[in-house]
């Protein structure tokens, strides 16, 4: 792991002193990697390559061919491409920048998405507590690292992360919202039902960000409250429309208040936003047969067999 070995320059070891090495979204603002039920990062901080991001590596490698040793170009190419999605490429090119400048902590926190985008979650947890003991107060580290320690089961340090955002930002939604799920996957439903209505309260149901609703919406769903979970999650449609969760859970609530052809429909539309997801299709046809429909809902059992099947392999 060669980043590690740059990172343990004599600089940077002198400013980490005591920190154990190992190694495999952006301001608070631009955090919205919010997932219900333990689901790691959305897709928006997956990564996605863009015509205006290739013009940004390009002119990037362009002016590296004549700076090869400049730390501020390194970097800025190292981000670039994580936001393409070029995981193994950010890591190589945040790796020959610490030859040059030791990293601060918003860069070994892109370094730590670089190794959520390979799905490394121990070496993100442990660059991101590496950029929390450089910058304790720092919001971005700390929901990030939060967002990790959740993605590994690990709820009382992901709400210890969470709370030390909210007493910096107080109106922190996205470390609300999640602190809500935290709650809830500790059972304790009276405080993530809180957290979660909170975080709905502050969301902007004219805006771009579905989750709070679909958090929401899902957390009343799971917990048998199924009228109530329709108003968010219809929130949640309307924001996203292109979201598969957002109309399957839709689509069961719509069913439990025996709204039956809204229900179907909304299922029907989640099969056809995310045809390759096996439980949606078993859950759509679950409502097919208790709809009387037999024989459309054994072709949606079969094809959520297959899925399963193919999965597995």
């Amino acid at each position: 792991m060669a980043l590690r070995s740059c990172v343990q320059s004599a600089a940077v070891c002198f400013l980490l002193a005591g920190v154990s090495y190992r190694m495999p979204a952006q301001s608070a603002n631009e955090t919205k990697e919010a997932a219900p039920a333990g689901a790691a990062y959305s897709t928006e901080q997956r990564g996605t390559a863009t015509p205006e991001l290739s013009d940004k590596e390009s002119l990037l490698r362009a002016r590296l061919a004549q700076q090869s040793d400049s730390p501020e170009l390194l970097y800025a190419l190292a981000l670039v491409l994580r936001e393409e999605g070029k995981a193994r490429d950010s890591l190589d090119a945040y790796t020959q920048a610490a030859k040059y400048r030791q990293p601060a902590p918003a860069e070994l926190r892109s370094v730590a998405l670089d190794y959520v985008l390979l799905n490394d979650y121990d070496d993100a947890i442990h660059w991101l507590e590496v950029a929390v003991k450089m910058d304790p107060d720092n919001p971005d580290v700390l929901y990030s690292l939060g967002r990790c320690y959740y993605s590994k089961d690990r709820y009382a340090d992901a709400g210890q992360m969470y709370a030390r955002v909210l007493a910096i930002q107080p109106k922190n939604l996205k470390a609300e919202e999640n602190l809500g799920l935290v709650y809830d996957a500790i059972n304790r439903p009276e405080l993530a039902e809180d957290a979660l209505r909170k975080a709905a309260s502050w969301a902007d149901a004219n805006g771009t960000d579905e989750w709070p609703f679909l958090d929401l919406g899902s957390f009343l769903l799971d917990h048998v409250r199924e009228k109530e979970a329709v108003d968010p999650l219809r929130t949640a449609v309307r924001i996203q429309p292109g979201c598969a969760a957002c109309h399957e859970k839709l689509g069961r609530a719509l069913l439990a208040i025996l709204d039956n052809p809204a229900g179907l429909a909304e299922l029907e539309q989640a099969t056809k936003l995310d045809p390759g997801n096996p439980k949606i299709h078993f859950e759509f046809g679950r409502a097919l047969r208790q709809a009387g429909q037999t024989d459309r809902a054994q072709q949606e059992f079969s094809l959520s067999q297959k899925l399963y099947g193919s999965h597995s392999e």
